[in-house]
């Protein structure tokens, strides 16, 4: 497995100049091993949340965020007192979810830890940027690559070395939650998952789900979605570890789940539609569309729905709200097509709706 390496024109140099702007080119081009403000607001952007919904992340500097950083795990860089991070993460009912960007640096587990510290998790995680990232576990060593599904268990010793700034996001999942396939989760084997369509899926669904749990300063996801996401990560590592007596439980109710959990979330962007959630699912418009064809309500009427609700909470809680904030800010592009549906749901305007609910406010 190669890494996504940058590789300059190798022609001499003629001048000096020449040769001063060569160097600069090559500098330009490795791979950064420090954390600056410009990295961190261009990892913000490709998690792609929307800022006004952002989660404040917890960062880390020095020593001391290094001992702070993660129990059970030792984070070993070239230069502790130059060890810089942020992170995003959550713990939801069952599982845990992450987005972190730290400086180059070594994560490992050590069997001390595993004395000291002996809890039994399957780490599935993946990266978006460029650099010589290598996981040692079992005697085995691979290097992985920027969109690379990476999975390691915790009952084992392992170290994860990178060489630059590097952005991991995934998922914490308890070792218990995978029932007889735990072992796969801890058998020796490869940890960095073939490039197949299944394993491009479940990185991509990696993270925009860590993105939309761990950085939305929202509410978590459903017991149901958090099952879904385990099977498919399991379903995942079994093609890695070559199990074919494994099956998604349910591909059906694990799409449903999912896909009302974006809803959820999502529905806020005037630009979330059904072609939206198609892209974050790696699905065609087709394949969705059959997917909710025999329930009684259209994808598109499902978000309309959710906006809706989402204003009338806003009509309540906000008296002295314009209409037409209420209206932008739960997702419509147009006051109109807001009136039109919400006097569709509810009978009644917006404006005449906030009159009956509390009388005492002006138009």
């Amino acid at each position: 497995m190669t890494t996504l390496n940058y590789a300059p024109t190798r022609s001499m140099p003629t001048s000096p100049m020449q040769a001063r702007m060569a160097g600069r080119v090559r500098e330009s081009a490795e791979p950064a091993t420090q954390l600056t403000p410009r990295l961190v607001a261009a990892w913000e952007a490709r998690l792609g949340v929307d800022r006004k919904r952002l989660a404040r992340p917890t960062h880390f500097a020095g020593t001391a965020g290094l001992r702070e950083w993660q129990s059970g795990l030792d984070i070993v860089p070239a230069d502790a007192d130059e060890f810089r991070a942020v992170r995003f993460d959550r713990r939801m009912s069952m599982t845990a979810s992450y987005c972190a960007l730290h400086s180059a640096a070594r994560t490992e587990r050590t069997l001390e830890r595993i004395a000291a510290e002996p809890y039994e998790l399957l780490m599935v995680a993946v990266t978006s940027m460029r650099g010589r990232t290598v996981v040692r576990q079992a005697g085995q060593e691979f290097e992985y690559s920027a969109g690379d599904l990476v999975f390691v268990a915790t009952t084992s010793p392992f170290t994860l070395s990178a060489s630059a700034v590097t952005d991991p996001c995934g998922h914490v999942i308890p070792l218990a939650m995978l029932g007889r396939h735990r072992r796969l989760a801890e058998q020796p084997r490869r940890p960095v998952s073939k490039q197949t369509p299944l394993a491009r899926a479940a990185a991509g669904f990696a993270r925009r789900f860590a993105a939309d749990t761990a950085a939305l300063d929202g509410p978590a996801p459903s017991a149901d979605a958090e099952l879904a996401a385990v099977d498919l990560f399991t379903a995942a590592l079994a093609e890695l570890a070559c199990d074919h007596d494994y099956r998604l439980q349910d591909d059906t109710l694990f799409h449903h789940q999912v896909v009302l959990d974006l809803i959820a979330r999502r529905h806020r962007d005037p630009d979330f539609t059904p072609d939206s959630i198609a892209v974050e699912l790696h699905l065609s418009r087709r394949q969705l569309y059959r997917l909710f064809e025999h329930t009684d309500q259209s994808l598109a009427a499902r978000i309309a729905d959710a906006r809706v609700g989402t204003a009338r909470e806003m009509l309540v809680s906000n008296p002295w709200l314009p209409i037409g904030s209420v209206s932008a800010a739960s997702g419509f592009r147009s006051v109109a097509t807001f009136r039109n549906r919400f006097k569709s749901r509810y009978g009644v305007g917006p404006i005449d709706y906030r009159h009956q609910v509390t009388p005492s406010t002006g138009s």
